[in-house]
């Protein structure tokens, strides 16, 4: 519920708002939200509850995005180990050069440092909007941009995010959600 006076997400119960101090009113009283004017003539739509809507949606699937890009990475690290692994005697049938073992020995650093840093990213992403913490909403803009390069689940995670976190208002309602989730 927001205090029509102020616009601070406050608790359904409360009879005052914590922030301004006007009277909220009876229960029975139906509480609508102020609606503010109209922005250089384009017609106000009320989103005020979007983001609260989406936002505990939203982190619970960057946490089972980031548990899936820990498995198609792992899947594929085991891929490269068997495809272009040391087998005993076995090496690779190109011998040296360009696609030889010693060269495809050089993506291992390079495969395991990308798996722990987006499985982190996404994790770190999750919780942060799970949790609605103050800065949820910049890394969620900047690795939804980034998860538009994922074909498929990416992608549609991607926008999933921008379409909840990018529009202005969803900026103002998700800086007061954070400030409420603080304060408890």
């Amino acid at each position: 519920m927001l205090c029509p006076t102020c616009g601070n997400v406050i608790a359904h119960d409360a009879r005052f708002c914590p922030r301004c101090g006007a009277q909220i009113g009876s229960q029975s009283q139906p509480s609508f939200p102020a609606q503010p004017a109209p922005v250089y003539g384009v017609p106000f739509i009320d989103s005020s509850t979007r983001v609260s809507r989406h936002i505990q949606t939203l982190g619970m699937l960057w946490l089972i995005y980031a548990a899936v890009r820990f498995v198609t990475k792992l899947a594929g690290l085991f891929f490269l180990h068997g495809f272009f692994g040391h087998h005993g005697a076995n090496h690779w049938i190109f011998g040296s050069g360009p696609f030889s073992n010693d060269w495809m020995a050089a993506l291992w650093p390079i495969a395991l440092t990308s798996l722990v840093v987006s499985v982190a990213l996404c994790v770190l992403t999750g919780y942060a909007l799970a949790t609605r913490q103050p800065w949820g909403r910049v890394f969620g803009i900047i690795f939804g941009i980034l998860a538009l390069f994922h074909p498929f689940l990416g992608t549609a995670l991607g926008i999933y995010t921008l379409w909840v976190l990018a529009p202005t208002a969803s900026g103002v309602e998700y800086v007061a959600l954070s400030q409420s989730a603080a304060r408890t």
